[in-house]
């Protein structure tokens, strides 16, 4: 089991002067879950929820989230759903 996991983007995006070609995501903690649960607003989303969670993980800002291709954001959200154990059937 390892604590980070690398990702080529399909798409680079622009992160103030440099251009981020991968991302390096690390595994969730609890605390992790937590901030990412008081994050929650009352117009937030579950999605919302998630670009946070990503951005955290990934050590982005949430605006280059923003900028991220789609395919991107789902290939870092299989990573991350790869990280937490499935739940029991």
């Amino acid at each position: 089991m390892t604590d980070t996991a690398s990702l080529k983007l399909v798409r680079p995006i622009r992160v103030e002067e440099r251009m981020i070609t991968e991302v390096t995501i690390r595994r969730p903690k609890v605390r992790d879950l937590r901030a990412m649960e008081k994050m929650r607003e009352p117009e937030g989303t579950e999605l919302d929820q998630g670009i946070a969670m990503a951005a955290a993980l990934c050590d982005l800002p949430l605006e280059a989230m923003d900028e991220m291709d789609a395919a991107d954001f789902a290939a870092i959200s299989e990573v991350l759903g790869g990280f937490l154990p499935k739940a029991p059937a």
